[in-house]
């Protein structure tokens, strides 16, 4: 429960944080006071993404399995989008991200490419938890027949 609790809080505070500087960046900011920080907060929300889905990857049993998976799907669309926003050229300070511009197109071909992997593992996780779900004929007789 502590680890469900754990994943929720920081995949919230991220997402809110990625929410954050997507809106920062439709407004006028000066590039000399939130260039660096936006930069530094865009590769942070990548590398914490990438840990939670490794962090992920060895606890599959934990209890909200497929709801964590589902926030951080969330979270990663968000971030999708933010980087999407200075890649079409509507973000403040749009001449100064030029110069990352390639980087940014890298990560976000990896995000889309982790993101349809975490739709097939939620699809996967489902299917699993519906078979688990269904009683059986023999189960059903036998809870009747108390």
């Amino acid at each position: 429960m502590l680890q469900k609790i754990v994943f929720q809080d920081n995949i919230y505070q991220l997402s809110r944080s990625i929410d954050i500087v997507y809106e920062g960046l439709m407004l006028d900011l000066s590039d000399d006071y939130f260039f660096d920080k936006t930069v530094d907060d865009l590769l942070f929300f990548d590398a914490a993404i990438h840990k939670f889905l490794k962090q992920l990857e060895s606890t599959t049993q934990i209890s909200g399995y497929v709801n964590i998976l589902h926030s951080i799907y969330s979270c990663q669309h968000r971030y999708i989008l933010l980087i999407d926003i200075i890649l079409s050229g509507k973000a403040a300070m749009q001449n100064r991200f030029a110069s990352i511009i390639s980087k940014l197109q890298g990560i976000r071909t990896i995000h889309s490419v982790l993101q349809t992997e975490l739709v097939r593992t939620v699809q996967k996780c489902d299917k699993s938890n519906d078979s688990r779900d269904i009683v059986s004929s023999n189960e059903l007789s036998e809870l009747l027949n108390f």
